[in-house]
């Protein structure tokens, strides 16, 4: 069981607060939503319905992340879950950049934030590991 400490506590609350607000603004409204980055939905049912579902899973994994702080049996599995996802996308968004070229800047800042918050979350980890 590991107990987090307040640094480990405030990488799982802004984890899972970024994860839950992403997600469920994509759920409840995709055009909106990626209209802030510059991106013109083009009102195609098929792709609304995939952009909901990731939005959907992307605040499932944000609730999940949040159950580290008040289920200390899933601290671990909710921080690495943090460092996974957030690691992944920024590391697949600053791929994109080589192959792709630049994108709006705030899906630069997105990436940059990403790649903070999965990097803090790797940092707990290791924190948290206990002498062997």
């Amino acid at each position: 069981v590991m107990i987090p400490s307040i640094l480990h506590k405030a990488v799982l609350v802004a984890g899972g607060a970024t994860a839950i607000f992403i997600g469920g603004s994509i759920l409840v409204s995709p055009d909106a939503f990626y209209a802030a980055y510059g991106i013109s939905l083009p009102g195609d049912v098929s792709l609304a319905n995939e952009l909901r579902a990731m939005g959907g899973g992307v605040l499932m994994l944000g609730l999940l992340i949040l159950s580290g702080l008040m289920i200390s049996s899933l601290t671990l599995a909710s921080t690495l879950l943090a460092a996974a996802m957030f690691l992944a996308y920024g590391a697949s968004r600053f791929l994109s950049l080589g192959l792709d070229g630049q994108p709006d800047a705030g899906l630069v800042t997105a990436m940059m934030a990403e790649i903070v918050i999965g990097l803090a979350s790797l940092a707990a980890l290791i924190a948290a590991r206990r002498p062997a």
